[in-house]
């Protein structure tokens, strides 16, 4: 066998070697011009071989170093560079370079030969040959010894300010034109009750003002309000200061102060202490006026003759308003010339005068003069002596008031109550009255009068013991026992009792029963008294007690707090003890102002709980019915459900009846519900995101396996020489080419179920779809021996929507179909108009599902065949997110399927997805 040989003729390679010595000059050229750059910047690069030995180092590395080239070249880096193994930076180090990892910004101190500290920032990559062998580094380092010191100098007086601004006792937060928060302390946080998680440096200033609005910090409104009113304020670039109570009972003083650039320095003090003591003794002033105010008419002083020094009037009362006297005219006077003038008692000054001696306070001394209308007026005076420093008293200070009010309003209630006697007696059924010996044995004087309409007086003659005991039931003789105690002591009475008449028949007496006083002994001389037959009316009580009773056993039964509102006896409940217990109420009243009830309701509850209540009386509800949460004293949050009727006149609603209830429970479970709700939703928006994020990352890699795969397919740069490295090439490059797809699927499915798909509307050609289609699958449809049947009317109208969106749907539709359908089977493809809008239908001769299995289909990464050797491959994502491409178009997607027997999935587009051109419309 002969061998060929082809030679080049000489002038051929006489040109290719010109060509490579051309290639070698301007590659030196290139590597010169590199390392001129690399001497004048700040950075030095550097090459090690497999041992880490320095190969290469720029002349900046060299200076930096202070070593010549002989010291370095051939050296390990960790050597020239004095690593210290025996700390944790350079063992990690030492690990990365052994391992053959890239590194980034390895920072470290370097000691040159002149004792001079280096800091430097290194970065390498590792060199592999071409048979993946590690053959060493190259990288870059930067010298950033000025940087470092200039930090930690830096760091330092950061950190002292810190400190310094973490320990202040005041909070304070300063806040950039762009009214964000560059900083805060931490004493600012436990002022405001925040956690750093709740708020944190870089957020918005509006945040913070609208986390205390919805906390209550600003006091009630509407949140956008206040949020919107705090944040304008300091835009106004002014300092201010004002004070805040907070709900839990802080007072706070803040302080905004601006800055130059726009923002503000604002500063939070705790001044509760200081507030509570503040309030206190304006308080204890302003109940100190209010007292003085109330209690007098006039304020004096006196020297120790009684000779006025000072009269300040509060109102013109008294001989002032008689003698229309002023300040001018009563200082400089004697008290005792000035009511001689007025013909007063003069009385009053000798008593005065005999505290005075005393040197002690007199109270409340009265005095009374006839007015130029011939009337008598009263006057009342107080006072307490005044000291100097060594204790000695100077004169008399006190206030002064008009009485004649009271004198008179006495006079008339005492002929009003003897009128009220008078007529008592004449309007009970029986009168009497007693004469009452020292012994205390009472006599009868006369009555008038009987029991009932007749004959009948249960009064003995005489009475050693209890008046009417003769006829009085066994059961009331203690009480009437006492009830003579009482009258004996002087004291009137009225009571309630039984007694036995002749017939033997119980009737009830109201008995009223005044004492006369002898006012020089003090003793009981004589009982006035009268009594009335109330049995009627006892008996209707107690009827009425019954049927109450009844009522009560049967709310008990129903455990539900009733109450009553009547608008004729104020604005306030008449609550049931079931109802105390409902609403976590402690004690015994029976009565609760409605302000107080009101208080009780949850600050966030109140307005819709006011709504409902002003609409019942408005008469927009005829029943009254809310839900809301209540305060009990037992400090527990209750929620309960308020509903009532109310009785209407002409003027509204005048009473309420309603029940109160305990649905506490059921609150809770509807909150629990919805809590578990927010969390599965919420999961699932996790699952969304993390699928879209790892398919992002999956997708970069799995680009280059692509590309690299089809380099080595196609054998760019040369054959291969062994066939199977082209088919392995072609395995690897439809793996990737399977997995992107995979991959994409996720992605739309995350952006679908996100809603950020963005559509793209065109007018589709729904024959160049099918066609496209088709082609794209025939491949396929010939592998698995089947027929593909198309069905599509000519006159079928363009469908508005996005290409590619559209393609996917009849391709992933299309790919199930021949994957389930086995060879012989038939795949039809269709399309009809329906009620204007575009049906199209994919049905197939395949294996079939079952009811259950349609919708474990339409789940996402969810496989009918779930173990571990399927017949059939997939993700289980090729329906649902079809079905989301489908929506996204506004349209619908249903499978009908029978096992054995094939499936038949129907897509619907809305008619206004159909485009019909103007020349047809």
């Amino acid at each position: 066998m002969t061998e060929s040989v082809s030679i080049y003729p000489v002038t051929h390679l006489d040109e290719l070697a010109s060509q490579n010595a051309l290639l070698r000059n301007q590659l030196q050229a290139v590597e010169n011009r590199l390392r001129d750059f690399l001497d004048v910047v700040a950075d030095w690069i550097y090459e090690t071989d497999a041992q880490h030995r320095f190969t290469m180092i720029s002349s900046r590395g060299l200076e930096v170093l202070g070593l010549p080239p002989e010291q370095v070249y051939g050296r390990s880096i960790f050597d020239v560079l004095n690593a210290a193994f025996d700390l944790p930076l350079w063992q990690r180090q030492l690990a990365t370079a052994n391992a053959h990892e890239p590194f980034r910004d390895f920072n470290f101190l370097y000691i040159d030969p002149k004792g001079e500290r280096h800091f430097i920032r290194a970065n390498g990559n590792p060199r592999f040959d071409a048979q993946g062998r590690f053959t060493g580094y190259r990288g870059v380092c930067t010298d950033v010894t000025d940087t470092a010191r200039s930090q930690a100098v830096s760091d330092r007086n950061a950190a002292m300010l810190r400190a310094t601004f973490d320990h202040m006792a005041e909070g304070i937060a300063i806040i950039d034109g762009d009214m964000r928060v560059t900083s805060f302390n931490k004493r600012f946080l436990e002022l405001l009750d925040l956690t750093p998680e709740q708020f944190a440096i870089g957020d918005p200033f509006e945040k913070l003002v609208r986390l205390n609005a919805e906390r209550g910090e600003h006091g009630s409104g509407e949140i956008d309000a206040i949020v919107a009113k705090r944040v304008a304020s300091v835009r106004e670039a002014k300092a201010r200061i004002f004070v805040r109570r907070r709900p839990n009972g802080t007072v706070l003083e803040i302080r905004d102060t601006p800055l130059p650039d726009g923002g503000f320095v604002t500063l939070y003090t705790d001044i509760t202490e200081r507030y509570r003591i503040e309030q206190n003794l304006k308080l204890s002033e302003e109940r100190f006026q209010d007292f003085a105010q109330c209690s007098a008419d006039w304020f004096w002083e006196t020297d120790m003759t009684q000779t006025y020094t000072f009269l300040e009037f509060r109102r013109l009362t008294g001989p002032f308003a008689e003698r229309n006297w002023s300040k001018e005219t009563l200082l400089g006077h004697s008290r005792h010339d000035l009511l001689a003038s007025i013909d007063a008692d003069t009385d009053f000054v000798g008593k005065v005068q005999t505290h005075m001696d005393r040197g002690e306070a007199f109270q409340d001394l009265e005095y009374s003069f006839l007015g130029s209308d011939g009337a008598r007026y009263w006057v009342q005076a107080s006072g307490v002596p005044i000291r100097d420093e060594a204790g000695t008293i100077t004169g008399y200070r006190g206030v002064g008031r008009d009485i004649t009010g009271r004198k008179r309003d006495e006079a008339l209630r005492d002929a009003s109550e003897h009128r009220y006697r008078v007529i008592s007696e004449l309007t009970s059924d029986l009168v009497y009255s007693y004469r009452i010996d020292p012994d205390g044995t009472a006599h009868m004087e006369w009555h008038a009068g009987s029991l009932g309409g007749e004959n009948f007086v249960p009064l003995a003659d005489k009475v050693p013991d209890v008046w009417w005991g003769n006829h009085a039931h066994p059961e009331d003789i203690g009480m009437l026992r006492q009830r003579r105690q009482r009258i004996m002591e002087g004291h009137p009475a009225t009571d309630e009792f039984r007694i036995i008449d002749p017939n033997g028949v119980m009737r009830w007496l109201r008995v009223y029963a005044r004492p006369d006083i002898d006012p020089d002994s003090g003793r009981v001389i004589r009982l006035i008294g009268g009594a009335t037959d109330i049995t009627e009316r006892k008996l209707a009580e107690q009827a009425l007690r019954r049927s109450e009773e009844r009522h009560a056993l049967l709310l008990a039964g129903a455990n539900e707090g009733v109450y009553e509102w009547v608008q004729s006896q104020g604005d306030v409940l008449f609550v049931s003890s079931r109802f105390r217990e409902v609403a976590g109420i402690l004690g015994d009243e029976a009565v609760i102002p409605r302000a107080h009830w009101l208080e009780r309701v949850h600050e966030e509850d109140l307005p819709r709980y006011r709504h409902a209540w002003e609409a019942h009386l408005a008469g927009v509800n005829q029943r009254f019915s809310c839900e809301y949460r209540i305060h009990g004293d037992d400090g527990v949050i209750r929620w309960v459900h308020d509903r009532g009727a109310g009785l209407r006149g002409p003027e509204g609603v005048y009473r309420t009846v309603g029940a109160l209830t305990n649905v506490t429970a059921r609150k809770m479970t509807e909150i629990q519900l919805y809590e578990a709700k927010d969390r599965a939703e919420t999961a699932s928006r996790a699952k969304s995101e993390f699928l879209a994020n790892m398919s992002h990352e999956l997708r970069t890699p799995l680009n280059a396996v692509i590309g690299f795969s089809e380099i080595l397919r196609d054998e760019l740069f040369g054959p291969l020489g062994d066939s199977r490295y082209r088919e392995y090439a072609t395995d690897i490059n439809d793996s990737g080419n399977h997995l992107l797809r995979i991959i994409n699927d996720i992605l739309d499915l995350s952006k679908a179920e996100a809603g950020k798909i963005d559509m793209i509307d065109e007018v589709v050609d729904l024959s160049e779809l099918f066609a496209s289609c088709t082609r794209l699958l025939q491949p396929r449809l010939q592998g698995a021996e089947l027929t593909l049947e198309q069905s599509l009317p000519a006159d079928t109208p363009g469908l508005r929507g996005d290409r590619q969106r559209l393609r996917q749907i009849l391709l992933n539709l299309l790919s199930n179909a021949i994957k389930f359908t086995g060879p012989g089977g038939t795949v039809t493809l269709s399309a009809q108009l329906e009620a204007g809008g575009i049906v199209m239908k994919v049905a197939d001769t395949g294996v079939g599902m079952s009811e259950a299995d349609l919708k474990k289909a339409m789940l996402p990464f969810t496989q009918i065949d779930s173990s571990l050797h399927r017949k059939y491959d997939g993700t289980g994502l090729g329906l649902p997110l079809t079905k989301s491409m489908v929506e996204l178009h506004g349209g619908s997607m249903v499978l009908d399927s029978t096992p054995g027997t094939g499936t038949t999935v129907t897509v619907r587009f809305p008619a206004e997805r159909t485009f019909v051109p103007a020349a047809q419309n």
